[in-house]
C-alpha cells in the first residue's frame, strides 16, 4: 500500500470517528425549532407535535420559535443564516421550500443551497370551503357563480406562497375566473375573515375548519387530496377530481431542515430520532387525528421531493400567472 493511500485511509478514519463522536455528543443544550408561521397555524400545530416527542428522543428540550410573515420566508431566512450546528432547525413547508422560489422574483434564501434536508414529516390535503352566504353547494356551481360575477368573489389564504393560496390561483386560472386573492398573516386570521364574510371562499387544511363545517358556519365543496378525507363531517365531500376537475391534487407537506453545512452526523442523528418517533403507533395516531398523513424518510428522500416539487410548482405558478415581483 502506498504512503498516499495509507494517508487517505487514515484521514477517512479520523473523519468517521469525529462524526461518530459528534453524533454521540449532540445535543448538549436545547434545540430551537423555528416555525415560519404564527401560533395557531397548521404548521405550528405540526411543529409542536414534533417538538413534544423529538425532545425526549434526543435527550434535550426542543423549543418552538414562531417567526411568521411573508409566506414563511422570514422564518426560513432566519434558519438559513443561523449557525450550522444543529441547534436551530426549521419546520419547513411546501410553501417555504417549493412554492416560494417560483412565486417570488427574489427570496432571501435558496431552498437547495442554504439548507440541509433532514426528514419529511407528513402531508395534508386542503378542503375548499365557502361562506354560506355564497349560494353554491358544488364546485360546478361555484365556478358558474364566479363566472357570472367577475371580480366580486375573493378568496383568502394563510399568506402568499402557501399551498392554499396557489390552490385558489390554480382554480381561477383553470376556469378563467376573475377572483381576488386576500393573503392573511396566518391560517387562524384567514379563517376568522372567512367566518366574518370578509372573504368568501378559501382552500385550507381541513382540521381547523371542521368545527365550523359541523356547525354549518362553513360549507365544504371539495378536497384536494387524491382520496376523500376519512372524517365523518367530510366523508361525503368529493375530491376535486370527483367534482369534475381532474389533475387538481394538492397535498401540503412538511419537512425538517437545518442550515447548510450542518455536520452530516448531526443530520443523521436528528433524522434517526424523527424516524424513531414516527415509527410509534402513538405518534401516527396523533398525526392522523390532526388530519396529517404520517410520512417520513431519509434526508435524500426529502431532497428529491423538494426538487421535484420546485419544478412542479414553477409550472403551476407560471400557468396561474401568480408570480409576485
Amino acid at each position: 500500500m502506498t504512503t498516499m493511500r495509507r494517508l487517505a485511509l487514515a484521514c477517512a478514519a479520523v473523519v468517521a470517528m469525529t462524526g461518530g463522536a459528534l453524533a454521540q455528543a449532540y445535543p448538549t443544550k436545547p434545540i430551537k425549532l423555528v416555525v415560519p408561521f404564527p401560533a395557531g397555524s397548521t404548521t405550528d400545530l405540526v411543529g409542536r407535535i414534533l417538538a413534544q416527542k423529538l425532545g425526549p428522543a434526543l435527550g434535550e428540550q426542543v423549543v418552538i420559535d414562531n417567526r411568521g410573515g411573508s409566506g414563511g420566508t422570514i422564518g426560513a431566512e432566519a434558519v438559513a443564516r443561523s449557525p450550522a450546528d444543529g441547534y436551530t432547525l426549521l419546520m419547513a413547508t411546501i410553501g417555504t421550500h417549493a412554492i416560494n422560489p417560483a412565486l417570488y422574483k427574489k427570496i432571501p434564501y435558496d431552498p437547495v443551497k442554504d439548507f440541509a434536508p433532514i426528514a419529511q414529516f407528513g402531508t395534508a390535503p386542503n378542503v375548499l370551503v365557502v361562506n354560506p352566504t355564497v349560494p353554491v353547494r358544488t364546485l360546478a356551481e361555484l365556478v358558474a357563480y364566479a363566472r357570472a360575477k367577475p371580480g366580486e368573489l375573493n378568496y383568502g389564504s394563510s399568506g402568499n406562497g402557501t399551498s392554499n393560496h396557489l390552490s385558489g390561483a390554480m382554480l381561477a386560472a383553470r376556469e378563467k375566473l376573475d377572483m381576488v386573492h386576500v393573503p392573511y398573516r396566518g391560517g387562524a386570521q384567514a379563517i376568522e375573515g372567512l367566518l366574518r364574510g370578509d372573504i368568501r371562499l378559501m382552500f385550507y387544511h381541513y382540521l381547523p375548519l371542521l368545527p365550523f363545517i359541523e356547525e354549518g358556519k362553513l360549507r365544504p365543496l371539495a378536497v384536494t387530496g387524491a382520496e376523500r378525507v376519512k372524517s365523518k363531517a367530510l366523508e361525503a365531500v368529493p375530491t376535486m377530481a370527483e367534482a369534475g376537475m381532474k389533475d387538481f391534487v394538492v397535498s401540503a407537506w412538511f419537512g425538517v431542515y437545518a442550515p447548510a453545512g450542518t455536520p452530516p452526523a448531526v443530520v443523521q442523528r436528528v433524522n434517526q430520532a424523527i424516524r424513531a418517533v414516527m415509527a410509534t403507533p402513538e405518534m401516527r395516531e396523533t398525526l392522523s387525528k390532526q388530519g396529517i398523513d404520517p410520512l417520513t424518510g431519509s434526508p435524500d428522500d426529502l431532497d428529491r421531493l423538494m426538487k421535484a416539487e420546485i419544478v412542479r410548482w414553477a409550472a403551476i405558478v407560471e400557468s396561474a400567472g401568480a408570480r409576485v415581483d
